[in-house]
């Protein structure tokens, strides 16, 4: 904290510790660059820098989000009312979300140009191939 003549007047160091393990980190990381690259947030793909994320709807489309990131900037962005009321049929995370991150993160990836993500550790089930499941939900399952 500062007074008017920029004198600091007290200084607060937060105690910086991990939450997850890195293993953990990379893993969610390489899950969610899937979002990206294959899945609801495809379009951020265009971008052609190393992005993921995760899209998200409510029932009846009454929120819409997108929260992704990039190796040095995370970005969230909600679309809604302040009441319970229908954006409009199909107005996804990815519709009404992503196309706002989208322009946000085209200016924030600007001068980090060649950076990436850590690498996935090796023997884990994002760098090996997903197997198709051969049963489909039943209703009660389904969405």
């Amino acid at each position: 904290m500062e007074d008017y003549s920029g004198r600091v007047l007290e200084e607060n160091y937060p105690e910086v510790k991990d939450v997850i393990s890195a293993k953990t980190a990379r893993t969610m990381t390489a899950m969610l660059r899937e979002v990206v690259l294959h899945g609801t947030g495809y379009a951020a793909s265009k971008l052609n820098y190393p992005l993921a994320g995760k899209t998200g709807t409510t029932n009846d489309f009454t929120d819409a989000w997108f929260v992704g990131f990039s190796p040095s900037t995370t970005c969230g962005v909600w679309v809604g009312f302040d009441e319970k009321k229908s954006l409009g049929n199909k107005e996804t995370g990815a519709q009404a979300a992503l196309p706002i991150w989208m322009e946000f993160m085209k200016v924030a990836i600007q001068g980090h140009e060649g950076e990436e993500f850590p690498a996935t550790p090796a023997n884990t089930a994002v760098t090996k191939k997903a197997e198709i499941p051969t049963f489909r939900p039943n209703d009660a399952e389904a969405h």
